[in-house]
């Protein structure tokens, strides 16, 4: 037995555009945050301390570690010594986890040092009269 079901093409046509407007709502609401050269500074500081934090943190606990698995290495101590290796590698990797950190932040940097404000001339018709006012604009020079 098949059961069809029929929708009417009025009611497709309305769930369409429902849809839509809840997407092209849901990308405007998304835009609504501001980006200034403050923003891109403090997030390129932010990102600079943790990258330190973490290169610092890794480097300690994989020296630490692999030093006391070198020594637990000779006593033959297998507990110790596989602790002691994987304190040396999750330290190794939390320092190899630090490079995008600063890669981020230099570029944040960048970002922050093309965010410029100007004056610039806007050309206006006044009754058959070119006219120029200054309005404050912010410009991002992106370089291709």
């Amino acid at each position: 037995m098949n059961i069809q079901i029929v929708i009417n093409l009025n009611v497709m046509r309305k769930i369409r555009l429902l849809l839509a407007l809840l997407l092209v709502s849901s990308i405007l609401i998304g835009q609504t945050k501001e980006f200034s050269k403050d923003y891109f500074l403090q997030k390129s500081k932010k990102q600079k301390t943790t990258a330190w934090i973490l290169l610092g943190g890794g480097t300690a606990m994989a020296v630490g570690g692999f030093a006391k698995f070198d020594s637990s290495w000779e006593s033959e101590s297998a507990s110790t010594t596989d602790i002691a290796g994987i304190i040396g590698t999750v330290g190794f990797l939390t320092g190899l986890a630090s490079i995008p950190y600063f890669i981020s932040a230099g570029k944040n940097k960048k970002t922050a040092m093309s965010i410029t404000f100007n004056y610039k001339p806007i050309y206006l018709s006044n009754d058959n009269l070119a006219e120029t006012k200054s309005y404050q604009t912010m410009s991002l020079k992106i370089k291709l």
